[in-house]
């Protein structure tokens, strides 16, 4: 379990957030007693519904058993908090959305996916593909070096050409290379994190044109007799 953030604030009689000024921070318990007992030794502070001496001979009392109350305190605050750690899933119950932040302000989550290319020993050969029809627009990736076969029997091509029973065809095709080592085709689920991280991609391997190509062909949807 991580520490304990204390929180030490002077305040009015009511504990009013809007009038709180913040004192000190520290993990250290004894710390935070210390300094409250500074301010009651100041007499900026009362405890135990006590001022001056029998105040800070009440906390002495506590402190010495195990029993500070910090809602004893009076004209003082203060406010606990866990010390969040990414390492502790306690840390994240009340706050569960902090992991995936932390994770992209990090880069932890891209090297985890990136190391599942196993690109320091081989290179991903794919294809950025851009379809255009009469009727709209939609650009994938796609393994290897995309033809005409290759696109018409793709998964998202056929997607996206589902509504569509004729239209004129045109595609620009970038083929590309990632990686070092032998060349071999992504799966779906490579082409899903190339597509996801292809800067992080280009930053740490480099991503070299391989070639570009233009297919330019008339769709007919087959009928069904």
């Amino acid at each position: 379990m991580s520490a304990n953030i204390f929180i030490f604030s002077a305040c009015d009689a009511w504990a009013g957030k809007d009038n709180m000024r913040i004192l000190g921070v520290t993990t250290d318990e004894t710390m935070v007693y210390a300094m409250i007992a500074a301010k009651i030794k100041a007499e900026d502070m009362e405890y135990g519904g006590y001022g001056g001496e029998e105040a800070w001979c009440c906390l002495q009392k506590d402190v010495k058993n195990g029993e500070v109350n910090f809602d004893k305190l009076k004209y003082g605050f203060v406010q606990t908090y866990e010390d969040m750690q990414i390492t502790e899933s306690v840390s994240l119950v009340e706050f569960p959305e902090v992991s995936v932040a932390y994770e992209e302000l990090t880069e932890e989550k891209a090297k985890a996916e990136l190391a599942k290319l196993e690109l320091g020993s081989r290179s991903l050969v794919y294809s950025m593909v851009e379809v255009r029809t009469d009727f709209g627009y939609t650009c994938f990736l796609m393994p290897g070096i995309c033809d005409r076969d290759s696109l018409e029997s793709n998964d998202h091509f056929q997607e996206f050409m589902e509504d569509i029973t004729e239209s004129d065809v045109n595609t620009s095709v970038y083929t590309y290379s990632v990686g070092r080592g032998e060349s071999e085709y992504p799966d779906e689920d490579e082409l899903a994190i190339i597509e996801q991280y292809t800067d992080e991609l280009d930053e740490e391997y480099g991503i070299d044109p391989i070639q570009s190509d233009f297919i330019s062909f008339y769709y007919e949807a087959e009928q069904e007799y």
